[in-house]
């Protein structure tokens, strides 16, 4: 009995601190647009966005639903504009930099992009996403040093973290790096071997070192898990290229 009176006088306390959102007609405004937004129906969204930031200029989920839909609607300095207000009411969200930064980066300004995903980061931390963004941020302003540190990190405190193997990887292959680009890969279906695009990648890799037999057994290990993506036709005739071009009718090989 006495463990039950504990147990219900924390419950007492608990239940006391729990507060529900107020239900503002802005709130429902917002309610009624994320939905509109999750629809995709993005300019009836904006237009419910607006007003409820007409009814409450410090709603802080209006703005932020705004820029999302602006952003999907490609209106990225519209969306820009609304994450920096939303920023001058609210700096502790590392979700609002990190959009700002991608936004940035959409809109073809990666310079711009850097300072806001360096912010996200610093807000938080773990946000993993800001830090992929960083470095595809600074591959394009060909700071690849930078760019690759940041994977590295990634790779070595979150390995099981795949898009950092894949994203170094391909940034590797676009450098010429192809043998580093492919041992990548290899860590990468090490991690997940069902990662059919590192399959590919292996097989364009050994492909540009003129290591065309493992190129066609790596095309053909990706055939055989993904037959039907929209690279599997690039895979079966890159297959027959090479067959035709560097080996001899005795030692033909079969496409999948």
């Amino acid at each position: 009995m006495q463990i039950d009176a504990v147990v219900n006088k924390n419950l007492a306390k608990v239940t006391t601190t729990v507060t529900r959102p107020v239900q503002t007609r802005a709130y429902n405004l917002c309610v009624k647009a994320d939905a509109l937004r999750f629809a995709k129906m993005y300019q009836d969204a904006v237009q419910t966005y607006l007003q409820a930031i007409m009814l409450d200029r410090n709603e802080s989920k209006a703005y932020f639903g705004l820029a999302c839909a602006y952003k999907y609607l490609k209106e990225y300095k519209k969306a820009i504009k609304t994450l920096e207000k939303l920023t001058s009411i609210d700096d502790t969200n590392d979700n609002y930099f990190f959009e700002l930064g991608v936004c940035h980066l959409l809109d073809g300004h990666p310079e711009n992009a850097i300072q806001y995903l360096i912010k996200a980061i610093l807000i938080n931390r773990e946000n993993l996403e800001a830090q992929i963004q960083l470095a595809i941020a600074h591959e394009l302003v060909d700071e690849t040093d930078l760019s690759l540190m940041i994977y590295n990190k990634l790779i070595e405190t979150n390995p099981e973290f795949l898009k950092a193997y894949y994203n170094k990887a391909a940034m590797l292959m676009g450098m010429g790096q192809y043998m580093e680009a492919a041992k990548t890969f290899f860590q990468l279906i090490k991690r997940n071997p069902g990662y059919y695009k590192a399959y590919l990648g292996i097989a364009m890799s050994f492909d540009k070192m003129a290591k065309y037999k493992d190129a066609v057994r790596y095309y053909k290990k990706f055939l055989n898990i993904k037959r039907f993506s929209e690279d599997a036709a690039f895979a079966r005739e890159r297959i027959n290229e090479l067959r035709a071009e560097h080996f001899s009718r005795e030692n033909k090989f079969t496409l999948v």
